[in-house]
């Protein structure tokens, strides 16, 4: 917020974000070596931030379009307590929402955690202030908890065609490199920024 353009916003989160990597000559197109990991900056510092590495899956928003492909094939086959809850946290996390949210308010027990984001300041950035994280936090826990019952329905009906999302686990790791986020965000107070490459 100390920054008074999108421009200067997006600038000064790049500068932090590859201040805390270790590559930064790494390629976006080829997958790091390593699982996902935090890294954070170190003294002299402020600790305003942490950058999370989803490691060989989800560093890319590639990676996240796949997912929602393989979640709106499965969607129909899933519980819609589960469904709902899916629906609400992938929606804001994967960049401009899904089709299927329009009808949110009818699908189950998750309907009364609603996430509210502010208009996306710039094209390059997905962001969820501390008040949206909040929510996320609670839907994670209904996520986190019933991810297994999606494994079915996954190795069923997704058409498991990416290179890096080829099955259930990895669409899992991504889910779970997520919940992470949400949780440490949740725990400091902080909002959520993804920058998108």
């Amino acid at each position: 917020m100390a920054a008074p353009s999108d421009d200067q916003r997006y600038e000064m989160l790049h500068d932090a974000s590859v201040s805390v990597d270790d590559d930064e000559d790494a390629s976006q197109d080829r997958s790091p070596s390593t699982g996902p990991q935090w890294f954070w900056p170190s003294p002299p510092a402020d600790g305003w931030f942490g950058k999370f590495d989803f490691g060989a899956v989800g560093f890319s928003y590639k990676d996240h379009f796949t997912a929602g492909e393989h979640w709106e094939a499965i969607r129909a086959f899933v519980a819609p307590a589960v469904r709902s809850a899916v629906d609400r946290f992938i929606d804001p996390l994967f960049w401009g929402g899904l089709e299927y949210m329009a009808d949110r308010d009818n699908e189950g027990a998750a309907a009364h955690v609603s996430v509210v984001l502010p208009p996306v300041p710039s094209d390059h950035l997905l962001w969820c202030p501390p008040a949206a994280v909040s929510s996320l936090k609670l839907l994670w826990e209904l996520v986190g908890a019933e991810l297994e019952a999606l494994r079915e329905p996954f190795e069923r009906y997704a058409q498991a065609q990416s290179r890096r999302i080829s099955g259930f686990d990895a669409f899992a790791g991504l889910l779970r490199g997520w919940g992470d986020v949400i949780g440490q965000a949740q725990q400091r107070g902080w909002g959520v920024v993804g920058i998108r490459c």
